[in-house]
């Protein structure tokens, strides 16, 4: 029984390709960081960008600590802050957003921490990931200096409203895009066509 060439070529051409995907556990992250934007091409992107210290922390759908190791590194978390100072959005004194616990998805902030915060979603629905440029004050001069003076926030408070819109927030685990399939579907529609290949002649 003699294959085709061609045939072989393409199916070791896919096998080539599939090995670093599985060697690597199948997944690529969609949370990894890429490098960041300056201070105003994030202002301009963001949604909300805002001064404040965090005041409270508590998963959405988990009854334990924010420091449980029972709970995924990944898993959702509400985040409230007292706004000292805004520069874009409609930012209230006490403003709620949604994150991870900690990176690759989410920013780990600290309790009672204070953070220059740039904030992505809905303006009823804000959200930080670890790539916004989100920072603690101590860290952020340069920031501070171009965004300049700001204004305060407004009155009474805002919540976090679900679903979330970032990608990082999958219903389970990491956010990450499923390459470790089509190697596999590929290679097994190249043996099906063959052999239907070999079976007309």
């Amino acid at each position: 029984m003699r294959l085709d060439w061609k045939y072989a070529v393409l199916v070791a051409l896919i096998i080539v390709f599939a090995v670093p995907v599985f060697a690597s556990g199948g997944e690529i992250h969609a949370c990894e960081c890429v490098e960041s934007d300056s201070a105003q091409e994030r202002l301009d992107e963001a949604s909300a960008v805002f001064l404040g210290r965090v005041v409270e922390m508590q998963f959405e759908d988990w009854p334990f600590d924010i420091d449980s190791t029972a709970v995924p590194l990944d898993e959702p978390l509400t985040v409230e802050f007292i706004v000292h100072k805004v520069w874009k959005g409609e930012v209230s004194k006490i403003t709620r957003l949604r994150t991870a616990r900690s990176e690759p998805c989410g920013f780990p902030f600290a309790m009672f921490e204070d953070y220059l915060v740039y904030a992505d979603g809905n303006t009823g629905s804000l959200e930080v990931r670890a790539c916004s440029r989100t920072q603690p004050a101590l860290d952020a001069e340069e920031d501070l200096a171009i965004l300049g003076d700001g204004y305060p926030p407004g009155p009474g408070s805002r919540g976090v409203v679900r679903p979330a819109t970032l990608d990082c927030f999958a219903p389970s685990g990491t956010a990450s895009v499923g390459l470790d399939t089509w190697p596999l579907m590929l290679i097994a529609g190249f043996v099906w066509f063959g052999i239907r290949k070999r079976r007309r002649r």
